[in-house]
């Protein structure tokens, strides 16, 4: 994973979380949730193969940070159902 993907992934996880502190629509939330699937197992392969000690603690970070917003979401969309 380079420097690009790190960085677009870190702004996708800035907006999901901004979206969910403005109350984004269901729609929205479950785009995002879609999105999540897809990027946390990207994230897991990519920690799993850094060599580079900081790569891997921020690769690690970025997984967490994903998880808790999938959550979060999962979460607000079952009371909403």
């Amino acid at each position: 994973m380079d420097k690009a993907e790190i960085q677009q992934i870190a702004d996708f996880l800035n907006d999901v979380h901004e979206g969910l502190c403005e109350g984004d629509e269901d729609a929205t939330l479950h785009l995002h949730l879609t999105e999540l699937y897809r990027i946390i197992p990207q994230l897991m392969d990519a920690t799993f193969a850094a060599q580079d000690q900081g790569l891997k603690v921020l690769l690690e970070t970025m997984e967490k940070r994903a998880q808790e917003l999938k959550g979060q979401i999962e979460e607000r969309l079952a009371t909403r159902n």
